[in-house]
C-alpha cells in the first residue's frame, strides 16, 4: 500500500471497470483517469519459509485469495535406468523436515523434475543435491549439521574426531560440544547411498 498508495483499492474484484463499485483515480503525474480492467489477473507466488512474508502489507494481503501448493512428489517422472526412486527420496526427505522443522520448510519437487530429461539422470541427480538439497538443508539447519544427518542418514554426515587438545585454562571441554560432523560430497555417493535416505537395507 505504500507503494500504490489508493491506487490499490482499484485492483478490488468490484471496483474493476464495468463492475458494480466501479472506480476510477487520477493518477499522480498525469493526472489522467485511470481504472484496472475486469479480465485483469493478477498471479503471485511466495515461499512461505521466506520469513519476510510476515511483514507482508495487510492492506495489499486482504485482496488476494491464497492458495497453497505444496510438494508433490507424483509430479516427477521415474528416469528409465536410475534405481533411486526420486517420489520416495523427496517424500522421505520433507516427511523428516517436517518432523524437524515445519511443513513451510519442506522442498518443492521442481528440484527433481528435470532430472528424467537429462542424458545422464543420476549424475544430474547427484548435481542437484550438491547444488540445491545440500546447500537448503545447510541453511536451514545452521550450525547444526547433525539436523542434516537426520534428514539424510549416516551415508550423508558423518561424525569425525579431530584429536585437537585445546588449551589449558579455567575452562572444561565438558562445557563444549565437541562431537563435529562431516557432509559428504554428493557427487562421490553412489545410487546405493541415495537409496538409503528411504531404504534403511540399500
Amino acid at each position: 500500500a505504500s507503494i500504490f498508495g489508493e491506487l490499490i483499492a482499484l485492483i478490488e474484484e468490484d471496483k474493476r471497470l464495468g463492475k458494480e463499485n466501479e472506480l476510477t483515480m487520477k493518477l499522480p503525474y498525469s493526472r489522467e483517469l485511470f481504472g484496472v480492467p475486469k479480465n485483469l489477473h493478477i498471479i503471485g507466488a511466495m515461499n512461505t519459509a521466506d520469513r519476510s512474508v510476515e511483514a507482508l502489507d495487510a492492506a495489499l494481503r486482504r485482496r488476494f485469495d491464497f492458495v497453497e501448493m505444496a510438494p508433490d512428489s507424483s509430479k516427477i517422472d521415474q528416469p528409465e535406468g536410475l534405481s533411486v526412486d526420486l517420489q520416495k527420496l523427496l517424500t522421505t526427505i520433507n516427511a523428516r523436515i517436517e518432523r524437524l522443522l515445519d511443513k513451510d520448510h519442506r522442498i518443492g519437487h521442481s528440484y527433481f523434475m528435470g532430472i528424467a530429461s537429462a542424458e545422464k539422470p543420476f549424475q544430474e541427480l547427484k548435481k542437484v543435491f550438491a547444488t540445491k538439497v545440500l546447500p537448503l538443508l545447510k541453511e536451514h539447519f545452521y550450525r547444526d549439521p547433525a539436523k542434516i544427518g537426520m534428514v539424510l542418514g549416516p551415508r550423508f554426515v558423518k561424525s569425525r574426531e579431530t584429536g585437537a587438545k585445546l588449551a589449558v585454562g579455567d575452562w572444561s571441554e565438558e562445557e563444549l560440544d565437541m562431537q563435529l560432523w562431516d557432509v559428504a560430497d554428493p557427487q562421490n555417493l553412489t545410487q546405493d547411498d541415495f537409496k538409503s535416505v528411504y531404504d534403511s537395507d540399500a
